[in-house]
């Protein structure tokens, strides 16, 4: 039997934790014996299945008790703090049906000593300092090693009044062995400089950790309480599930072309995070695409006013200063189905296989069940699930904009033949097992098209460059002037096959009827020319062809028309 917290049994009295009326009646002696003798069970439960949406989760626990007939207190200890107290509902199974009277929830808060962790940091800080100190004294013996070699060479340089100066041939001797000594020496103090100034860094940081951790540190929790009446003793199998903030998915997606048989393969991930204060050890996974903060609902509309504008008052400086610092001050909201690539801290851990999930389409969302179980731990690490593999046959096309890059680039275009979409997310493209490109991918709905941007193919070169550029007088008396281009763009098909090619190219616009544009070439029927002077150019090319496309045109306009835009 389910329940919610609002849903209380038709034929039970309910009274819930700080319900004034039952605590009077408790102290009168005038409630239900039961309710006075009930027994308090602790329950031992684990999570089964968790639910992930796009901002939170729904968690479902489960487990099994045995109860003597009569009314009880099952309590369910240890659970997230922030769990929604609405979302609450409890389920219990067993021979005989139950009645449960009241379902409730209230904030724990248990003070952890923090002495064996403060004690391991002082152990960790004094071994440093032991090192520390041992190299300390490896550098005052380099010190002295150095100072006697100054020594021994001023005394064999400047020897004293009844000692024989010392030949060239010995002086150099001395000098050479002084060299490699001091060399190495020097060597040792590096090396010896390097290795503390590293451990004090490690120490500092330690140190600094440790100045901030409290003797004790409190861990807040809830504990949910199911009061019910059993008509006999029976084993129970029980479940409870609640909602958590801090949870969230978002899919991503590695899209490999093969040119060689125009298939494409899209692998569908889902990369879940999670920080809600408990592990999910082996559970089912299933994630959502519903949005429960959009709610159910129909959204009312207000009044539309409309009003005389009444000039708003200047803000004081200080206190524009201190709104303008707290904005600042303001974390940006994460997107709720966006990979943060940055948002990871952590490494992210791929563990799935493919095609470990099954999709369920509803009226309003699609659920994928995760087949394989899956432990994600709470804390900032993400999780890598994989949903499914996909093959699509494709079209490619070859498109380029010379003006802009000289690159040719690739563009793959299918059909979601699945029956459920491809959400928004981040892609990485491999051309022929090559990664070219990391975009990202809009949703595509089952049954509407794919298109997808494979980057560039190094295998069809472009070369664009300006051939001519000269100016004429026009008019009879030489009163305007005309300008005439002239570009072309080399493409060489390097590839066995042949290619057709869109090309991407415009002609200037006149917004001025002064200023008129001639277009020479390429010809109207040659193109397909858009109303702004963009127009698109098919070419084909065969295997290894080589094909030069010629863009000329002029605008002439008067000699008093100050004209801008030109090149």
């Amino acid at each position: 039997m389910l329940r919610k917290l609002s849903e209380p049994p038709l034929d039970a009295v309910v009274f819930k934790s700080g319900n004034a009326v039952a605590m009077a009646l408790m102290m009168a002696g005038l409630l239900l014996p039961g309710w006075a003798q009930a027994d308090v069970i602790p329950v031992s439960s684990s999570i089964g299945e968790v639910t992930v949406f796009s901002d939170r989760a729904l968690v479902k626990r489960d487990g099994q008790q045995q109860i003597p007939a009569g009314e009880h207190e099952l309590v369910f200890k240890d659970l997230p703090y922030w769990l929604d107290q609405r979302s609450l509902q409890f389920n219990a199974k067993g021979k005989q049906s139950v009645r449960i009277l009241d379902i409730s929830s209230r904030d724990d808060f248990q003070a952890i000593s923090q002495h064996e962790r403060i004690a391991e940091l002082d152990r960790q800080i004094k071994d440093i300092e032991n090192q520390l100190a041992r190299l300390e004294d490896q550098r005052k013996i380099l010190q002295n090693k150095s100072d006697y070699l100054e020594a021994y060479q001023k005394g064999s340089v400047q020897p004293g009044k009844d000692m024989p100066r010392l030949s060239t041939s010995e002086l150099l001797e001395i000098m050479n062995f002084s060299k490699t000594i001091l060399a190495e020496n020097y060597t040792a103090q590096r090396e010896l400089d390097n290795k503390i100034a590293q451990l004090q860094a490690e120490l500092a940081a330690l140190q600094e950790k440790r100045g901030q951790i409290p003797h004790e540190e409190t861990v807040r929790s809830k504990t949910v309480v199911v009061q019910l009446d059993a008509p006999e003793a029976d084993q129970l199998d029980l479940s409870l599930s609640y909602v958590v903030p801090g949870a969230s998915w978002w899919p991503n997606y590695d899209a490999s072309f093969d040119s060689s048989d125009n298939k494409l393969k899209v692998s569908y991930y889902a990369q879940i995070s999670q920080q809600t204060g408990e592990d999910w050890d082996d559970v089912k996974l299933v994630l959502s695409t519903a949005q429960p903060m959009i709610g159910a609902v129909l959204p009312e509309l207000d009044p539309w006013v409309v009003d005389i504008r009444v000039p708003r008052p200047e803000m004081p400086a200080p206190v524009a200063m201190a709104r303008q610092k707290a904005l600042q001050a303001m974390p940006e909201q994460r997107r709720a189905m966006a990979p943060i690539m940055d948002t990871s801290t952590g490494q992210v851990q791929a563990e799935a296989s493919f095609n470990t999930a099954t999709a369920e389409r509803g009226l309003a969302n699609t659920v994928f069940n995760i087949e394989k179980k899956a432990t994600v731990p709470t804390g900032p690490e993400e999780k890598k699930v994989a949903i499914s593999v996909s093959e699509f046959k494709t079209d490619q096309t070859y498109q380029l904009v010379p003006a802009l890059q000289e690159a040719v680039f690739l563009t793959v275009k299918a059909t979601n033949s699945n029956d459920y979409p491809l959400l928004q997310g981040d892609l990485n493209a491999f051309l022929d097992g090559q990664l070219i490109a990391s975009s990202n991918i809009k949703t595509v709905f089952p049954g509407e098209p794919l298109e997808l941007a494979m980057g560039t193919d190094e295998s069809i070169s472009v070369r664009r460059e300006p051939l001519k550029r000269f100016t004429e007088s026009t008019g009879l008396t030489g009163s305007g002037k005309r300008i005439s281009y002239e570009y072309q763009t080399v493409i060489q098909n390097n590839r066995d096959k042949a290619v057709e090619l869109v090309l991407h190219d415009r002609f200037p616009l006149s917004r001025n009827e002064k200023i008129e544009i001639r277009r020479i070439s390429p010809s109207d029927k040659e193109i397909t020319l858009k109303a702004d002077g963009r127009y698109e150019q098919r070419i084909k090319l065969a295997p290894k062809e080589k094909k030069t496309v010629v863009q000329k045109f002029s605008v002439g306009y008067p000699n008093e028309v100050d004209v801008t835009g030109l090149p």
